[in-house]
């Protein structure tokens, strides 16, 4: 059968970091489970890594060349559903599987990794919960972090970024994205928005995109309270270790 990790938990974990050592180490692929990274544009306010670069007659983020896919898939204010996540997850899956590669799920948005994971399908005009069997078996790993930190790591993040953002915004919204759309899609975008029209000041944007982010972060870990069974690792020869062990793999002897 298959095998699979999924990287998982709250932004500013270290996730990224984790899943790239594991797809040096395994000959692997990042698959992005992050709701916002598909929309093109949005690269300061959604963290995104990396650089434009090839795979498999696809464009791709490469870091330390280490191919990322769903990333930059769709333009801002494009229709994005959880299904058309899944319907391109799988087919990367697919073309993963075949090239004899370790596809490593990453990111945030814990529907998406659990829909992959359990085997969620379309129904009755919605999405819905309707299982099918999945051909893979996977692990789930999580970074260990204390919330503190991470609750500190974010705070001091919203401020450097803050400046940054103000600017890749008003670049979208001259471009043509509706400002509507910008504050549906939540945290980064919707307060800075607010501040480009004049109805918080730079202190107060920050301080509500600072709080905004703690709670994202707050619900990203009581997702996986209640779905899947995350292991929580320290390091990255841990990961590696537990990747051995709980799925067999073992390093190729080359990149193939």
């Amino acid at each position: 059968m298959h095998k699979l990790i999924a990287v998982v938990g709250p932004t500013g974990s270290g996730k990224t970091a984790l899943a790239v050592k594991l797809a040096q180490k395994f000959n692997g692929v990042i698959i992005s489970a992050d709701s916002r990274q598909v929309y093109r544009g949005l690269d300061i306010g959604t963290n995104k890594e990396g650089t434009p670069g090839r795979w498999n007659n696809q464009t791709v983020r490469l870091i330390d060349g280490i191919p990322q896919l769903l990333i930059d898939v769709v333009d801002p204010g494009d229709r994005f559903t959880l299904n058309d996540w899944l319907q391109q997850a799988r087919y990367g899956l697919k073309h993963i599987f075949e090239r004899g590669q370790l596809p490593i799920v990453v990111g945030g948005t814990g529907l998406y990794v659990t829909a992959l994971l359990e085997g969620y399908q379309p129904g009755g005009g919605r999405f819905a919960i309707n299982n099918q069997p999945v051909d893979f078996e996977s692990l789930i790993l999580m970074p260990a972090i204390d919330r503190e930190i991470l609750n500190q790591k974010s705070d001091q993040r919203c401020s450097r970024v803050f400046d940054a953002l103000v600017a890749e915004t008003e670049e979208l919204l001259a471009s043509g994205v509706s400002g509507d759309w910008l504050d549906k899609i939540g945290l980064d975008y919707r307060y800075v928005f607010k501040r480009i029209r004049g109805q918080l000041s730079r202190e107060e944007a920050i301080e509500q995109y600072q709080a905004a982010s703690r709670a994202y972060i707050r619900r990203q870990l009581t997702w996986w309270r209640h779905h899947g069974e995350p292991v929580l690792v320290g390091s990255v020869r841990r990961a590696e270790l537990l990747v051995k062990k709980g799925l067999g793999i073992r390093p190729p002897s080359r990149r193939s």
